[in-house]
């Protein structure tokens, strides 16, 4: 029984680190059509674009679905060519987290993500985090993941996010970038009021409600993690097609998200 226990922990767990929202639109790209303009939700130079600096790329190399982007290396012997995302609305004193995919066309990278935290007029001078590396990000020839967390500073209002390749680097590879407030998911989590599920052990019939009449997602997992249904209900849901046993509910409703013990006769 303690082992249950354990797992169910560990899946409530992974469900709130997966409710965290992307600030940043379009991390994937796959939205992407036409490589001479700019991605929704990036920032693209159009002479870069037109140029070759920056270039997309589909296909089934990409970190996941078919669409990423390449960054030249900056060519001479100074300087860096960039890419970036659209600015993201920040709150002083929260901590937000980047994570992207990166991979080199050799084993040589000179290539830094850039986190520039700014005001309403500029940028903020003086910051040293984690968002802007002393050293080059450490890359191979295959998909790298790379996570960085910062704190807005207290005039904060705006994280502008770019990558850099600079000179004696190789062309570098991006995919799947996602920018979130770190704490977020933790404060949504058991945040829907009222919310009452019965019966519980149930057979067939599961209510679950709230202070709302609003819809809600449910997703239940079995103790292995693997999703045996998901469904949206108002308040009664069938129960009565799975196998008895012990199941972890992900309840979302109006974007905020529980997790609860199930026990299905």
């Amino acid at each position: 029984m303690k082992k249950i226990y354990s797992l169910i922990t560990i899946l409530a767990a992974s469900f709130a680190v997966n409710a965290q929202t992307a600030l940043n639109t379009n991390g994937s790209l796959e939205s992407w059509t036409d490589g001479t303009t700019q991605a929704a939700g990036w920032f693209m130079n159009t002479a870069n674009l037109t140029s070759g600096i920056i270039t997309k790329q589909t296909g089934a190399n990409a970190q996941d679905g078919t669409v990423y982007v390449t960054l030249q290396a900056k060519s001479g012997t100074s300087g860096n060519n960039q890419v970036g995302l659209a600015d993201i609305t920040v709150t002083p004193g929260e901590e937000y987290t980047i994570t992207y995919w990166v991979k080199g066309a050799s084993a040589t990278s000179n290539f830094k993500h850039w986190g520039q935290w700014r005001d309403s007029s500029a940028a903020i001078s003086g910051v040293t985090d984690d968002f802007q590396p002393a050293n080059p990000v450490t890359t191979g020839t295959t998909w790298t993941k790379v996570t960085a967390t910062a704190t807005a500073p207290a005039t904060a209002t705006i994280l502008r996010f770019t990558f850099r390749n600079y000179t004696a680097s190789s062309d570098m590879d991006i995919d799947n970038v996602v920018v979130f407030e770190t704490n977020a998911a933790s404060v949504k989590e058991n945040n829907i009021l009222g919310l009452n599920i019965f019966p519980n052990p149930a057979t067939d019939i599961i209510n679950i409600t709230s202070n709302s009449n609003l819809e809600k997602n449910v997703q239940l997992f079995d103790l292995t993690g693997k999703k045996v249904l998901d469904t949206t209900v108002v308040s009664e849901m069938n129960v009565s097609s799975l196998n008895a046993g012990i199941y972890v509910a992900k309840i979302t409703e109006a974007g905020k998200t529980a997790t609860r013990k199930i026990v299905i006769k």
